[in-house]
Parts: C-alpha cells; sequence; structure tokens
C-alpha cells in the first residue's frame, strides 16, 4: 500500500473549521458583497437557462442550485452576513430572514443537484429534460422571482 494514500486517505483526521458566517459592520464591504452574489447568481441562471435546450438538460439543475445559493446569499449579505456554507445559508434564510419556505426550496433543489450528480447512468433523455424544465419553473425561476422582492424591501 502506498504510504501517502494510506495517510490522507484511509486515516482518521481531526479537523477544525473556521466559522462559515460571519457579521459585515461595513456598508461598502456590504454592498459589494451582495453585488458579487447578485452577479454570480444571474451568470448561474443565465447557464442554467443554456443548459435547457443542451443534450444535457439535468446538468441546468446543477447549475441552477449556486444561482439559487447565490441569490439567497446576496439577500443575507443585505442582512448584514457573510455565508460560506451551503448549510448555513439554507439556515439563514430560515432564521435571519425568517423564510422556512425559501430555506426548504434551496435543501430540496441541493438534494436534487447531489442525486444528479451522483447518478451512475446518466444518460439523454426526454424525462431528464421534462425534470430540468420543470425544476426551472416551478421551483428555481420563482425562488429567484421571491428573493428578488425580499432584496426590493430591504434596499
Amino acid at each position: 500500500m502506498d504510504k501517502e494514500f494510506e495517510e490522507k486517505c484511509m486515516s482518521v483526521k481531526q479537523i477544525t473549521m473556521q466559522p462559515t458566517v460571519t457579521k459585515i459592520q461595513d456598508t461598502t464591504i456590504l454592498q459589494r458583497l451582495a453585488q458579487q452574489h447578485h452577479n454570480n447568481a444571474a451568470y448561474f441562471l443565465e447557464s442554467a437557462k443554456n443548459m435547457l435546450n443542451s443534450t444535457t438538460p439535468l446538468a441546468a439543475i446543477i447549475l441552477a442550485y449556486f444561482a439559487m445559493e447565490h441569490k439567497a446569499n446576496q439577500l443575507l449579505a443585505l442582512h448584514g452576513y457573510k455565508v460560506e456554507s451551503h448549510s448555513c445559508t439554507q439556515m439563514g434564510l430560515s432564521r435571519i430572514v425568517e423564510r422556512k419556505d425559501l430555506a426548504k426550496k434551496l435543501s430540496d433543489v441541493f438534494i436534487l443537484r447531489q442525486n444528479i450528480g451522483y447518478r451512475l447512468n446518466l444518460i439523454q433523455s426526454e424525462e431528464g429534460k421534462k425534470e430540468a424544465v420543470h425544476t426551472m419553473n416551478e421551483i428555481i425561476i420563482p425562488f429567484a422571482e421571491e428573493v428578488d422582492k425580499l432584496i426590493k424591501l430591504i434596499s
């Protein structure tokens, strides 16, 4: 057995993590971070929409998840928080923004994204395209629109 492989991949490790959420006090930093998340959300959403009409439409859900997460993090930044964790973004929607419904949608698409990423047999199919279009139209776009409404209320 390779010693480096055994040490890095097969041994027990103890990891110390820094906080994945920090409070932002500086308004300039807060606005810059919110704008970055806004731009990233738009980029990923446009990429996802482009994938819907490709030969790999389920990849749209993977990209669209990141659009949702950036959109949520934009809202959380405007509330004064920098979030760097999938689970903390979901918790922030639920507890800081007090929108458990949005947190649930983000969580559901996170699970869907993971399921697609770990499918053992991804193939082109009409069912896959229908799933991607449905998810985009019924969950992802309405999520982004609802978050935009919340952003307008606090901006």
